[in-house]
């Protein structure tokens, strides 16, 4: 079993993605002071490493990067944001900034202070431009992150510029278009292949099927134009007209990707995302007409078409304590409630495991998804907001007060996790 701390770190650093008409990724939270800002404009490419003429064997590469290893947990068990930015590429200024960002999300969040163990380097693979990629373990989950030398001999973690990926590729099928790069060229087809089956997953699940054709993007790295939320995965775009929807997608072996089971592979985890986003894109092009759904309903929905629980993230918070209510009792400029889930100053990504749960609650004890989109009309004619909204809507749906919904809400989560 993985230590539990490093399965709230992945809670906080991997899932993302947005409404469906604005990027909105999961982890997200007021930006740091601390955090670089965002350009528009690529980031200088970085220099290459001072060529070794010998001696660069892979166990000399791999005991330079766990050094950097070690230091980038201690960075984290001790909140240390100087000795971070000493592992990574600071010439880099996107990645810097992914990687910085990230590290506050989680500094910041309800789970910080919890002590890491080592990351251990399992092997190294040479890439082009003196990039050096590394297999990483820790207590038996996988991670896969990019690295350099610098002309002082550390190992930081880094990554290409775009103009260091290669060849742009475009895959095109009757569904959709994949668009991606030379340097993602061992996993381009087996993304498509995942697409495919994740649409039709999507369709079989929900019943209905969009008819537009829409785009995929895989980003190999974070450094590509237009700037994103570093605390993303994915995320689905409405585009102006339904060809122009896009779906973006960070791919695996980046540090965006995050850790993965190393049993199941990457495939699973990426392949879960895909369909949560592709939730979103049905959901637009085949019911926002006649429903109306709230932002914990739209992402509670793709959680579950996805079967994504986060189980461990949840049952954490379960047991201690820490429930994000659907409504926050004690209300406030900035409440901290399930109805106010894309402005979370904190937990946001675990709020995406309360908000599959709340939609698993309904469709378990209200007749499966047709309960769902009961309760998902009964939103659409209901004016108002908070505890009366809920209340009103709940009782035209399901016939129970907001009272009733969010104690039997607390007593399934008792039970189920």
């Amino acid at each position: 079993m993985r230590r539990i701390s490093w399965l709230i770190l992945v809670a906080f650093v991997l899932a993302a993605c947005t409404t469906p008409t604005s990027q909105s990724p999961t982890a997200t939270v007021a930006p740091p002071p601390t955090a670089a800002p965002a350009t528009n404009t690529p980031a200088p490419a970085p220099s290459e490493p001072t060529p070794v003429t010998g001696g660069l064997t892979p166990e000399a590469v791999a005991a330079g990067i766990q050094q950097a290893l070690d230091s980038y947990v201690e960075a984290y068990n001790t909140n240390n944001v100087e000795l971070l930015r000493s592992v990574v590429d600071q010439t880099n200024a996107p990645f810097r900034r992914l990687v910085e960002e990230r590290f506050n999300t989680f500094q910041q969040s309800s789970f910080s202070g919890s002590r890491f163990g080592r990351m251990r380097v399992l092997e190294v693979k040479q890439r082009e431009h003196g990039f050096w990629q590394a297999a990483i373990d820790d207590g038996g989950y996988r991670r896969d992150i990019l690295f350099r030398q610098m002309e002082d001999g550390r190992w930081v973690m880094s990554e290409p510029t775009e103009e260091q990926l290669g060849a742009k590729i475009k895959i095109d099928n009757e569904y959709f278009t994949l668009n991606t790069y030379e340097w993602s060229a061992e996993v381009n087809e087996v993304i498509e292949d995942m697409v495919l089956r994740a649409r039709q997953q999507v369709i079989d699940t929900l019943g209905r099927t969009p008819e537009n054709k829409f785009n995929v993007y895989l980003r190999p790295i974070f450094g590509i134009t237009p700037p994103v939320n570093p605390n993303s995965l994915a995320w689905y775009s409405a585009g102006s007209r339904p060809r122009n929807d896009r779906v973006d997608i960070f791919a695996p072996f980046s540090y965006a990707f995050g850790f993965y089971d190393p049993q199941a592979g990457w495939e699973e985890d990426l392949y879960g995302t895909i369909v949560h986003e592709l939730t979103h894109w049905a959901y637009t092009r085949a019911f926002a007409q006649e429903y109306r759904i709230t932002d914990w309903m739209s992402e509670g929905l793709a959680e579950y078409v996805s079967n994504n629980p986060r189980r461990n993230a949840v049952s954490a918070a379960v047991r201690m304590g820490r429930i994000i209510p659907l409504v926050d009792p004690n209300g406030g400029v900035r409440p901290q409630d399930m109805d106010h889930m894309t402005t979370l100053e904190v937990d946001r990504s675990l709020a995406y495991g309360f908000a599959y749960s709340l939609v698993a609650y309904i469709v378990e004890t209200q007749g499966g998804l047709d309960g769902f989109w009961r309760f998902a009309a009964a939103v659409r004619d209901t004016p108002g907001t908070g505890i009366e909204f809920y209340d009103k809507a709940l009782q035209k749906a399901f016939g129970m007060t907001y009272a009733e919904f969010d104690a039997g809400w607390r007593q399934w989560l008792q039970e189920n996790y």
